[in-house]
This record gives structure tokens, C-alpha cells and sequence, in this order.
């Protein structure tokens, strides 16, 4: 079955947070899948012989909703990490708020001329980014712009490490 590269952009915050949980955890065979992420998500159920309420505000009831509409499209099978939102880390994240604050909303591509130009140094200058973290952050870009592209903003992998 053919899942587009950018299928996580559906995916809501709390699901992406669920599927990291379920990638992190050694307990759980990997690689995982949307079968797996439905389990943990179930988890948290007190029985199993009480059906969450179709009409519940439970978190818990839109996270199933979620994935089981996830499950139906694209298979209990599909890899999870393909639904996850590629959080930049959080000194990346530094970088690309100081990057919106002094241009704007920079692509990636951008924001890898403005580290390149010096914005990533003012960052360490300031000790808002370790000297030590600084390859680690080129790093990272790099592979987002490498998966993402140059034109893709820098702004969307704003969120939770």
C-alpha cells in the first residue's frame, strides 16, 4: 500500500507523542506499527469489557478514533514512524525561533544559510546553544532538508521534542 512521505501532517500532537512512546519503548518489537500504536493507546482503558463511549471527551476516545481511522486507510501493518511529526530537537529549536524572529519565516534551506552566515555562532555566543550541540544542530538540519527539501518552512518542526 502506498503511504505519501508527508503523512504525518495528519497525524494530531498527542498521536505523534503516543507513536514516540511506542518507538522509544524496548519492550515493543520493532520496527513498530500502527497495530502496536493502537495497543498502547488502548492501554490506558480500565476494562476491557466496557467499550469506550462513542460520545466521551476523553482524550483517550480521540486518540483511538484517530488511529482506527489511521488503521482502516492505510492497514494495521504500516510503519508507525511514518505517522510520527519530525520534531526538531530542542536546541534546533532555538535556532529556528531566533531564525523567525530575525527573518521572518525562513525555509529550511534558509535557515541553513543563516546558520552558515553566523546566526548559529551569535547563538552560542549568547548561551542559548551549547558549542558542543552546534555539528549535532547542522546535523540535524541537514537531514530534515534532506526528507523535507529546501523550501519546506522551517516553523513546522516547531513542537514537542
Amino acid at each position: 500500500m502506498f503511504i505519501p512521505e508527508d503523512v504525518f501532517e495528519n497525524t494530531s500532537e498527542q498521536l505523534s507523542a503516543v507513536i514516540t512512546a511506542v518507538l522509544d519503548d524496548d519492550a515493543i518489537a520493532q520496527p513498530a506499527t500502527l497495530s502496536e500504536v493502537r495497543e498502547a493507546v488502548l492501554a490506558s482503558v480500565q476494562t476491557v469489557t466496557i467499550p469506550l463511549n462513542r460520545f466521551s471527551t476523553d482524550d483517550r476516545q480521540q486518540l483511538r478514533d484517530e488511529i482506527d481511522a489511521l488503521i482502516e486507510e492505510y492497514g494495521k501493518d504500516a510503519l508507525a514512524v511514518r505517522f510520527q511529526r519530525p520534531w526538531a530537537s530542542e536546541a534546533l529549536q532555538r535556532l529556528i525561533e531566533a531564525a523567525l524572529d530575525a527573518y521572518g519565516e525562513p525555509t529550511l534551506g534558509g535557515l541553513f544559510d543563516a546558520a552558515e552566515r553566523g546566526l548559529l555562532a551569535r547563538l552560542i555566543g549568547s548561551g542559548e546553544i551549547d558549542d558542543d550541540e552546534a555539528q549535532a544542530v547542522i546535523a540535524e538540519l541537514q537531514a530534515l532538508i534532506a526528507r523535507h527539501g529546501t523550501v519546506a518552512l522551517a516553523e513546522g518542526f516547531l513542537g514537542p521534542p
